[in-house]
């Protein structure tokens, strides 16, 4: 009767066998930079790439009924020039009332009217000032006593007729990992809040990574644990 050996578990931090553990260690840090540089750049070329192939489809079938042919590159340009020419009218009196009338037309489609109205709040808050999105990193204690999660300012509020602790409070956007996209809307009184040294970047590149990208700028493990409310 013979007996099945059960599988052997394999350890991923182990070194190959007959490397030098020197040598592991320096190959894996090289293999992780090589994949940090290489997939934000796939990814980043994928969508420029979708979005091309996108704004150049849209007008391609009108240039294949006029030209006779399909030339690369013409959707794109007509793309853009539709989008300055809607950009100029928004801009005049005349023009800004007929955007006003679509826009009506449109919110008469329920689905429309919602649809439009996310995807235009959405588009106007990407187009303020990014300085003016995310004004600081900030720690809170949070979920719990003891421990703390990375959050980005984004207002102040002073709803001390709500409650007497949002006399001085700001609006956090506490995000979640890897996909910083999504997360939790807090009020949070500026006494509680533990400010960061590092840059809205720095605190998106931490989000992101999953803390893999510290923040090399300052040093953190030397600075006190006071609480810093600097002017905003």
């Amino acid at each position: 009767m013979s007996h099945t050996q059960p599988p052997v578990a394999v350890d991923p931090e182990a070194p190959v066998p007959g490397a030098s553990p020197t040598l592991w260690r320096h190959f894996k840090r090289k293999l992780l930079a090589g994949l940090i540089v290489l997939i934000p750049a796939t990814i980043s070329g994928f969508i420029l790439y979708q979005l091309f192939q996108f704004l150049d489809g849209l007008f391609a079938p009108l240039i294949r009924r006029v030209v006779g042919t399909q030339i690369p590159g013409t959707g794109l340009l007509l793309t853009l020039l539709v989008v300055l020419t809607l950009g100029w009218l928004s801009t005049n009196v005349l023009g800004r009332r007929l955007i006003q009338l679509a826009e009506r037309l449109v919110a008469r489609v329920p689905i429309g009217r919602s649809v439009y109205s996310a995807s235009k709040s959405v588009l106007e808050i990407l187009a303020e000032r990014q300085a003016d999105a995310f004004k600081r990193v900030v720690l809170l204690e949070y979920p719990r006593k003891g421990i703390f999660s990375l959050a980005f300012v984004t207002a102040q509020v002073h709803w001390s007729g709500i409650h007497p602790a949002l006399a001085d409070a700001r609006t956090v956007f506490l995000p979640t990992t890897p996909n910083p996209t999504g997360g939790y809307l807090m009020v949070v009184p500026l006494s509680e809040m533990i400010d960061l040294p590092i840059t809205v970047e720095e605190g998106v590149r931490l989000v992101i990574s999953g803390g893999i990208l510290l923040p090399k700028s300052v040093d953190l493990g030397n600075r006190p644990g006071a609480v810093v409310q600097p002017k905003e």
